[in-house]
């Protein structure tokens, strides 16, 4: 099998990385939600994966998805990137979300170089 260097990669956590997120766009209108927490399982320079306790109102078949603000640190660099969430499943109490980052090249050069960082840690 070939590696394509166009496509991401994804790193996955033995210990979960906390988080926050707040919603911004529900339904194709701006929100205020109150700041949520949730532990990131994976990270790619387009996405996550996350878990939290909290129940989203996430339609796979909706045209407006739910759009948050993430915010998490990954080694001593915080980043804060707005995103959408593009499924959802429930596992027992808890609830977890695919994430799509809204985030241009430079953003995603440096998580790749902050991973690389972690990946050395580790």
């Amino acid at each position: 099998m070939r590696y394509n260097r166009k496509d991401s990669f994804r790193f996955t956590f033995k210990t979960p990385i906390k988080a926050a997120f707040s919603i911004y766009e529900l339904n194709g209108k701006e929100v205020h939600s109150h700041a949520g927490t949730a532990l990131m399982h994976d990270l790619s320079p387009s996405g996550t994966k996350i878990s939290t306790n909290l129940n989203l109102p996430v339609d796979k078949d909706s045209d407006y998805p739910v759009k948050i603000h993430l915010q998490f640190m990954l080694n001593q660099s915080v980043y804060e990137i707005k995103a959408e969430i593009i499924w959802k499943k429930i596992y027992f109490d808890d609830y977890f979300y695919g994430v799509h980052f809204y985030a241009g090249d430079d953003i995603k050069e440096e998580i790749i170089q902050q991973l690389k960082v972690y990946v050395k840690q580790v």
